[in-house]
């Protein structure tokens, strides 16, 4: 066995440890890819955007002298190609309709209509596909067509592209560099599927006072396309947990009583169906979840990894700390705003609050803005080490 190769089952081992909320000779240390590696190269937004092979040598070159067990994130969160080839209304990419140097944005709107509830409970793959995609993607105005059916060629072929890409990049890094991956495919809750893509903000804010049956309805039905779409992205994997980023479950989008009727219900049986399967949930509890973490330790033990973004991180502990993988510690408003000490000093903390006897994993709350300080980043990195031995 290689130096690489002792040094990955070193990191894989203490990571996979934490997970099972277990105590590894090492607090494991996530490093959190994203935009703010950027501006420290002569690269712009645009071109990591676009060039898949430029940003993954990037990152290799920032990498290779840095020590840290896994890596968690992406600069290039989407690849323009695969929605440019099918017409895809959901997303604008920095150099075409805005400044080179902005990040993506997401166009929100209400692609599913109040009156197409019923029939997406009824069916919601068949909805998806012959009523949903026609109205986001212009190349399939036309179900069945000639041109729909290229366009679908074609994104499927960029698909597959990307997706190469990047497996050939996390192969290479784990190789080259002893990194660990940190995730396996994707799922969301169900009332963000319908919140974030379908009905949007407004429609479903409106829906839970005009037809909050037809949302409970809809959110159940969306529970075995979740289930299933985690398990398809992961390739079946079931070592890594699935991300899931969360958007509308944080206090206090909605009121507590309504969380807990209309969000929490279908989560919960995404998050069980996986775990039935071996499927652990990347719990990325972005903002603030204190309010709920009574409920989400109804869970069964070791189901899920929790994200301290905002929450309480002495009542997480309490409430969740040694049944629950606790992620987290350091805020990402800090890592953008403070001082290289500051985060030392917040690392201390984070370790000596959360740690314990296992089961804590060191990382920014959140996802790590594109103005977040590389000394910053550093300091973190360095202060895990130095005070995260058990």
């Amino acid at each position: 066995m290689s130096d690489k190769e002792r040094l990955y089952q070193e990191r894989f081992k203490r990571y996979t440890t934490a997970l099972d909320c277990g105590k590894p000779d090492k607090v494991p240390v996530v490093f959190p890819i994203g935009e703010w590696f950027v501006k420290y190269t002569d690269t712009n937004m645009q071109e990591i955007y676009y060039d898949v092979d430029k940003s993954t040598a990037i990152i290799s070159d920032l990498i290779k002298d840095l020590d840290f067990d896994t890596m968690f994130g992406s600069p290039n969160l989407w690849w323009p190609p695969m929605f440019d080839a099918i017409g895809c209304k959901l997303y604008k990419f920095p150099g075409i309709y805005f400044e080179e140097n902005s990040g993506f944005q997401y166009i929100e709107e209400e692609y599913m209509k109040a009156e197409d509830y019923d029939e997406f409970i009824a069916n919601p793959t068949y909805w998806l596909a012959t009523k949903y995609l026609p109205r986001i993607c212009g190349e399939f105005s036309e179900p069945g067509s000639y041109r729909a059916s290229v366009a679908l060629v074609k994104g499927a072929a960029a698909f597959a592209m990307h997706n190469d890409k990047m497996a050939r990049a996390s192969e290479k890094w784990a190789k080259e560099y002893a990194v660990v991956p940190a995730t396996s495919g994707m799922t969301k809750a169900p009332f963000d599927t319908l919140g974030d893509a379908l009905r949007g903000t407004k429609g479903i804010l409106v829906d839970l006072r005009r037809r909050p049956d037809k949302v409970v309805a809809a959110c159940e039905a969306i529970v075995p396309h979740n289930i299933a779409y985690a398990m398809i992205t992961a390739a079946g994997d079931t070592t890594f947990p699935c991300f899931a980023p969360l958007h509308k479950g944080a206090y206090p989008f909605l009121s507590p009583a309504f969380w807990e009727k209309y969000y929490w219900p279908t989560w919960k049986a995404v998050i069980e169906g996986l775990w039935s399967m071996g499927k652990r949930t990347f719990f990325f509890a972005e903002g603030d979840w204190t309010p709920y973490l009574e409920k989400i330790a109804e869970l069964p033990d070791k189901s899920i990894v929790f994200c301290i973004d905002l929450t309480d991180a002495k009542k997480a502990k309490a409430v969740l700390g040694g049944r629950f993988c606790l992620y987290g510690g350091v805020p990402t408003t800090l890592l953008t705003y403070g001082t290289p000490q500051e985060v030392k000093d917040c690392v201390k903390k984070a370790i000596d609050e959360l740690a314990g006897d296992g089961g804590f994993i060191l990382a920014a709350g959140g996802v790590v803005m594109s103005d977040a300080k590389r000394e910053n980043i550093m300091a973190m990195l360095e202060a895990a080490r130095e005070y995260g031995v058990y």
